[in-house]
């Protein structure tokens, strides 16, 4: 007979988690579901208002958090931000890569160099120097960690007219395998998320032209868009012990399109 299974706890009282773009949509609510499962969260924005406003929200409901503003496109607020969390908690053990932008849609022959640059920074640019930051921290701590890269569907599949925003995520989903490989010797499990239609402020404007819905909604096998807190579960189970075991690897939360 072999060893029962042991049923992980998703409880995550006494980590620190980073999550940026955390004031609004799936990056809020990963933020709520790691500070309901115990958490203590960092609110990441651009802007001081918004993340003050998140750490109200959050306070008035018992959660721990603190609201820190940064510039995801920006190296030296990035690193600003990291020594920020490192010095009021003593330590970091989850970092969330969620802020992004969609960037302009459009044929690759009408991209000008300005608007690959904008939405490359944020991307992919952002993500790599938070990562770096905090693996760096991870790394000197000894007791391991999580970081969780939101890709995106559009980084497996090829839609015409988002080639900067996809060429970004694709290189989300590799850069995640490089730094699993790398950073596996001091137990940093890195895994990738990739969303594909969810209700939020960024594809409202999809969601409001009943054609394109439509047409959409034929791409994807479970017939409905996703909800922000789809995509916070699979966060949950990324920052858990239930995902001790992997790394590396790309989760889609996209109701099937990548299959159909």
């Amino acid at each position: 007979m072999g060893e029962m299974f042991s049923v992980p706890s998703y409880d995550l009282t006494g980590k620190v988690a980073i999550v940026t773009g955390s004031t609004r949509g799936i990056g809020h609510a990963i933020a709520a579901g790691y500070a309901a499962a115990g958490a203590s969260v960092v609110i990441v924005g651009r802007k001081r208002g918004d993340c003050e406003r998140v750490q109200r929200e959050f306070e008035e409901k018992g959660f721990q958090c603190i609201g820190v503003p940064a510039d995801m496109s920006d190296v030296e607020s990035i690193d600003r931000l990291v020594n920020t969390v490192a010095e009021r908690s003593g330590h970091i053990d989850i970092l969330v890569n969620n802020a992004g932008i969609g960037g302009k849609e459009a044929p690759i022959l009408e991209i000008t160099p300005e608007e690959w640059d904008q939405t490359h920074d944020t991307n992919l640019k952002g993500l790599y120097f938070c990562s770096k930051a905090v693996a760096a921290r991870m790394k000197a701590q000894g007791t391991g960690g999580r970081i969780i890269n939101m890709a995106s569907a559009a980084g497996v599949i090829a839609p015409k007219y988002v080639s900067v925003y996809g060429a970004a995520k694709a290189a989300v989903i590799h850069l995640t395998k490089i730094m699993a490989n790398e950073w596996a010797r001091y137990d940093i499990n890195v895994n990738a998320i990739a969303p594909g239609y969810i209700t939020t402020d960024m594809t409202k404007d999809v969601m409001a032209d009943e054609k394109n819905a439509a047409a959409v909604m034929k791409k994807i096998a479970l017939r409905r868009f996703g909800e922000a807190g789809d995509v916070a579960g699979a966060a949950l189970f990324l920052a858990t012990e239930a995902s001790s075991y992997i790394t590396g690897a790309l989760i889609p939360v996209d109701g099937g399109m990548t299959i159909s």
